[in-house]
């Protein structure tokens, strides 16, 4: 099996979502944590789940897409380095 740009590239994308996801996922358990400590905290009453959710959703959201677009980015990088190494070949 020959490496290519092409197989370069898809196995990125598949890398970045599943970067996505795994980021998305621990930013919004911490987020869950944050308001379980807040609401213990407080005897229950004070905060709502809406007040602290939305903002780790947003963060979360955030900083999946913002790795995953790294990894996406390096990815493609390394198809242009496959792509000149095959075409020398």
């Amino acid at each position: 099996m020959r490496l290519t740009a092409a197989r370069v590239v898809v196995f990125s994308l598949l890398a970045a979502l599943v970067v996505f996801a795994v980021v998305q996922d621990r930013v919004t358990a911490a987020g869950a944590r944050h308001y379980v400590v807040l609401h213990t905290a407080a005897g229950g009453s004070s905060v709502t789940l809406d007040e602290v959710m939305k903002p780790a959703i947003r963060a979360s959201v955030l900083s999946g897409l913002r790795w995953s677009g790294i990894v996406a980015s390096v990815g493609f990088v390394c198809a242009g380095i496959v792509s000149r190494r095959n075409r020398r070949a």
